[in-house]
């Protein structure tokens, strides 16, 4: 047995080890590699998996991997914005992976109302903004990311003081009931028309809704377009921080070139010989040329202003869980002194799978925000932070004593810290400064205004999948949101301690009673609380020709909002911050107060269906029924319906190499808006004015009453209510074009569209005899139409060169269409007046912004532009005695060298009748061209934004060119140019009035005299970044490490800058293109870095 044993112990030996042989072959080895670009630069955080096991591996810093897998394995390497690849190892133990970038946009994923889609798939009018287009411009808000990026989307910068908001028109107004800002949808979340609370580095891309067949799914929200904010989320890997820090130094761009010294003394002069007066302050006087302390305010008033913003974020996770974590810190010293804004951000965000079949997660947001003395003062509008009201003040403050008639030169700071002050020899109807505005620059420091505001939102989610085969999937997705907003502010004014040099000695300046008043206080506070729950379930049916995509939805919505504010004056202390503190009893007023509560309940739905991928339906529709609406009137409904061909994907055109994306699209859709509409639709109690005695914030109630004490109040019906006031409606049509060529390196897109809104809401005059003087009511129609487009060029020339150039456009054209029977539409918002038909029925318009700068600035008359400007022709300045005789004739009170207005009636007098249109403030045409580069580690950005065919409607400009004070508490000093073109005997020919202190024949009324051009083009931002290669920052423990240097608003070319910025307006849609005088836009000095460890 033995000897048989030791006779085969040879063969079993070589048996076996040729039966370990193929074992061996498929045993396990350590496969390292790089992962690049096309560049050579290595990838950070690129997945490499073996393919069809669990084994995977994740590039390092320098794009290194290791991973087991077998000799004849197959990896999959991938990473955003890159081509995956799939490499065989074939044996090899160290191999170099070469990733492209995804040139193929159109299967990029774009987030849509609930869910997402393919580009491809996308039938409606969608822009986007990545992260890349922000991250250059390094925006405060999301308002500055969007200007200039995007066709038919119109950003306005209206003020430039810290912390302010942009308007933003979406397809031009469709609107004349408030603002019409867009929706802003977070995360999937609606947020309102305001979502500043987001800083923009925590943003990972934004889509922009435009047509209604894309913003239909909002219905009653999405009237005015939708702007879809994905934030950052965390990815599975290694934590990541990041780390932005960027300082910038503020300027204004240029000073306005006003009248200074002498040359204001003479201006005085003139318009007072001129009127046939006397000067009441002889310091103007020619006597005093050349002794007087002068001032140029504009240096004064500015400073160097800085901006401050800080992040860090912490980003990762494993298979199951991922998160994020960011906090951001803005702060931004204005270049008008006492102006200041700071602002603290912070967001969590964490998502984890319990399986493949269950996700939960959420998102919770931060923000507090202090906003210190913005457009505070004295001067028009109570703005002494208007760059206008700024360049026109008296540029002395100097005034001849009245008891010693000494000459007081007047210090606007003396050298013991105190402030100087002017005084008027006489209570009015003197020239310069005037009591009220002794020293504008003591004002602007001691008026103190500030708001407090913070925001807190959380919004868990959790997401389930029920069915998940091959071709079929479903499910379900619900979100929850809970917001809580507060907002508090106060404000003190009117301290009168001046001090000058009189006598040899320094003396405190007597204001006749005012210094006792000792400060005047006045505070507020509004809160809100936002609850609410998104459910929609989604299936998806995908085979290789068809793929269906259908969503159904509910959401419910609470708000509950309150408001209240009282005020006072006279104190003992400036230190008193209590209203009831206040020695003046009379003056302890509730200034208003209200609370409300309104409730929302939607149910949408979609349907997506592509055949062969190249034939596209889309449609939508969502029933919203809102508690701000009487019963029967409650609901609305919005549908939507798109179509899409992708002409590239037919035979006679899949193989044709210059085209590589055609599409054509057709979208219909409504939306609704119900703006302002709380409160105005059913029947409430109200009660008169009453006074808030001893009523402070945190310390109880107060009590109301009169001034003796007793109690009185009076409740009785608010004004007439139209109980069947019903949604206004948005239809849009819009016809679409998609072009790609060149591997989709040069992309066009071409939109052409029709917006009507229907039943306007608006408020009505009546006749009295109705039993009161208006109603809100529905009625009227608005048009826009328009044409966009967007044309791309992203090239990557060589391994060392890149290049990108992007230019937008769009048209627009806006009318009222329809004005209603009996009664003419109206303007409404913020001291507006309303107007009837004339007495033979003829529509005479609605004419709006009484109280405000300028009576009847602006109307809404059907056929013409929403807020369309409402004033006389003026037909030239009088120059000879035929044109005085004409004018005298036809009423005015005019003298040589004033205007003559335009009798348009033609019954021989000027009066009200002869008011016409004078233009409107949409632009023709918006435009934005953006251009970029990269060289090696080196890249270059340069923004610009413009406008063509936009008329502003410039009371600066009148201000600037008429001598009356008006409301604006002194003389204002002239424009350079608008002196040297007054009419005088010395110059026949001017084209501006006369010199003019009294102005009897109303030269400064609304005319198209006051219409200016204004056109722009802005170079927004200018950057040039350094990316520090890897091998020097690696060996710091740095993934990443780029610097910057950028230069915001660094040109404006405009043939209105001598009167001031041309981006103004005033956020209700009846203001647009009107210009009162604006806070200055900076001109920033910028200098970054940005850090990923």
């Amino acid at each position: 047995m033995n000897r048989i044993l030791k006779s085969l112990q040879k063969p079993l030996v070589t048996l076996f080890l040729l039966c370990l042989f193929p074992m061996g072959a498929l045993a396990q080895n350590v496969v390292k590699g790089t992962v690049n670009d096309e560049a050579g630069e290595p990838i950070i955080g690129a997945t490499v998996k073996v393919q069809g096991t669990q084994k995977g591996s994740i590039t390092d810093f320098d794009g290194k991997f290791s991973v087991e897998a077998a000799s004849n394995a197959t990896l999959e390497v991938s990473y955003v914005g890159y081509v995956s690849q799939k490499v065989k190892v074939a044996g090899k133990n160290n191999i170099t992976i070469v990733l492209k970038e995804d040139a193929q946009i159109l299967n990029d994923v774009v987030v849509i109302g609930y869910g997402t889609m393919k580009k491809s798939d996308i039938s409606g009018s969608v822009a986007t903004i990545n992260k890349e287009q922000m991250e250059r411009k390094v925006p405060v808000n999301i308002a500055d990311a969007l200007q200039g990026a995007a066709a038919g989307v119109m950003v306005t910068n209206q003020d430039g003081a810290p912390g302010s908001k942009s308007a933003i028109r979406i397809r031009g107004i469709g609107t004349i009931n408030g603002d019409a800002q867009p929706l802003y949808v977070v995360d999937g979340v609606q947020v309102g028309t305001n979502a500043d609370f987001v800083n923009p580095a925590d943003i990972e891309s934004i889509e922009i809704l435009k047509d209604a067949s894309a913003t239909a799914i909002y219905g009653s929200a999405g009237a005015n377009g939708v702007i879809m904010v994905t934030t950052k989320h965390g990815q599975k890997g290694k934590m990541n921080i990041n780390i932005t820090a960027d300082l910038g130094l503020q300027t204004l761009p240029y000073k306005l070139n006003t009248l200074k010294g002498d040359d204001y003394a003479r201006s005085i002069r003139e318009s007072k010989a001129n009127d046939g007066a006397t000067l009441n302050n002889q310091i103007w006087s020619e006597a005093y040329d050349g002794k007087r302390n002068l001032i140029d305010w504009q240096d004064q008033m500015y400073q160097t202003g800085l901006k401050q913003q800080y992040g860090i974020s912490a980003s990762g996770g494993t298979d199951k869980t991922q998160y994020n974590f960011s906090i951001g810190y803005l702060n931004n010293k204005g270049i008008i002194v006492n102006t200041n804004y700071d602002r603290l951000t912070s967001r969590a965000s964490v998502k984890s799978k319990v399986n493949d079949y269950i996700e939960f997660g959420g998102d919770m947001n931060y923000m507090y925000s202090t906003a210190k003395g913005n457009n505070i003062g004295l001067g028009n509008n109570a703005n002494l932070s208007s760059q206008r009201d700024i360049a026109q003040m008296a540029p002395s403050l100097d005034y001849i004593d009245d008891v010693t008639g000494e000459h007081v030169k007047v210090n606007v700071v003396n050298p013991d810290g105190t402030y100087g002050g002017s005084k008027a020899p006489t209570p009015d109807g003197w020239e310069g400064m005037t009591a009220g505005a002794q020293n504008p620059y003591a004002s602007q420091m001691e008026i103190g205004r500030t708001t407090r505001s913070s925001r807190i939102s959380i919004n868990p989610y959790i997401d389930i999948t029920l069915l998940k085969l091959k071709q079929h999937t479903l499910n379900v997705h619900s979100i929850a949101s809970w917001t809580q907003t507060n907002s508090d502010n106060d404000e003190f004014s009117g301290l009168y301690e001046r001090y000058n040099m009189i006598g040899g000695k320094m003396t405190k300046v007597n204001y006749e009673g005012r210094d006792k008043e000792y400060y005047n206080f006045g505070l507020g506070q509004s809160k809100g609380l936002s609850k609410g729950i998104e459910t929609y379930i989604t299936y998806n049916w995908n085979t290789d020709f068809n793929n269906l995509t259908l969503m159904a939805g509910n959401s419910v919505s609470d708000y509950e909002g309150a408001w209240v504010s009282a005020s006072a004056h006279t104190f003992l202390s400036k230190d008193n911050r209590l209203t009831s503190l206040a020695t003046d009893d009379d003056s302890k007023q509730g200034s208003g107060g209200f609370n409300a509560k309104t409730r929302t309940i939607s149910y949408y739905g979609r349907l997506v269906y592509s055949l062969l991928d190249r034939y596209i339906v889309t449609a939508t529709i969502r029933r919203d029924g809102s508690s701000n609406f009487s019963e029967g009137n409650r609901w609305g409904t919005f549908p939507s319906a798109a179509v899409a061909w992708r002409i590239k994907e037919e035979s006679f055109l899949k193989d044709f190499k210059p085209i590589s994306n055609a599409k054509i699209r057709v979208g219909w859709g409504q939306t609704g808006n119900a703006g302002g509409i709380a409160g105005r639709s059913t029947y409430a109690l109200s009660s008169a004015d009453t006074k808030v005695k001893f009523y402070t914030f945190g310390q109880g109630g107060g009590t109301t009453g009169s001034t003796d004490g007793s109690n009185k109040q009076v409740g009785f019906y608010a004004p007439l209510v139209d109980t069947n006031l019903k949604w206004e409606t948005n239809e849009q049509l819009n016809f679409g074009v998609d072009l790609g060529f060149l591997n989709n390196d040069l992309t066009i897109t071409l939109d052409y569209f029709t917006r009507k809104t229907k039943d306007l809401l608006i408020e009505r005059q009546i006749r009295p005899s109705a039993g009161n003087t208006s109603i809100y009511t529905n009625f009227g129609q608005i048009d826009n139409t328009g044409f966009e487009f967007s044309i791309n060029y992203n090239k990557r020339l060589n391994k060392d060169w890149s290049i990108n150039v992007a230019f937008n456009g769009s048209t627009l054209k806006n009318k009222i269409k329809k004005m209603g029977v009996d009664y003419t539409s109206t303007c409404s918002g913020g001291n507006s007046t309303y107007s009837a038909d004339n007495e033979d029925g003829s529509q005479i318009g609605a004419i709006s912004g009484t109280g405000f700068v300028w009576n009847d600035h602006s109307i809404c008359r059907e056929g013409e532009a929403v807020g369309s400007y409402y004033g006389y022709r003026v037909s030239g300045v009088i120059k000879d005695q035929a044109m005085l005789d004409k004018a005298l004739a036809q009423g005015q009170n005019a003298e040589m060298g004033d205007f003559l207005f335009e009798d348009v009636d033609g019954n021989g007098t000027l009066d009200d009748n002869d008011r016409v249109i004078l233009g409107n403030g949409l632009p023709a045409m918006n435009f934005g061209l953006n251009l970029s580069a990269a060289y090696k580690n080196w890249d270059f950005s340069i923004y610009s934004h413009g406008v063509l065919g936009m008329d502003i409607l410039s009371y600066s400009k009148m201000r600037f060119s008429i001598m009356n004070p008006s409301d604006d508490s002194w003389t204002p000093a002239l424009l350079k140019d608008s002196y040297k073109a007054m009419w005088s005997t010395d110059n026949p020919n001017g084209s501006l009035p006369r010199m003019t202190r009294l102005d009897n024949n109303k030269n400064s009324r609304i005319s198209d005299a006051w219409i200016e051009n204004g056109d722009f083009l802005k170079i927004s931002n200018i950057q040039v970044g350094y990316t520090v290669p890897r091998e020097i920052v690696n060996k710091l423990m740095i993934q990443n490490a780029r610097i910057y240097l950028a230069v915001q608003n660094l040109l404006c070319i405009s043939p209105y800058n001598k009167y001031g910025d041309p981006e103004v307006g005033m956020g209700n849609v009846i203001y647009t293109g009107l210009d009162t005088g604006r806070y200055a836009t900076p001109r920033t000095f910028q200098f970054g870095v940005n850090l990923t460890f």
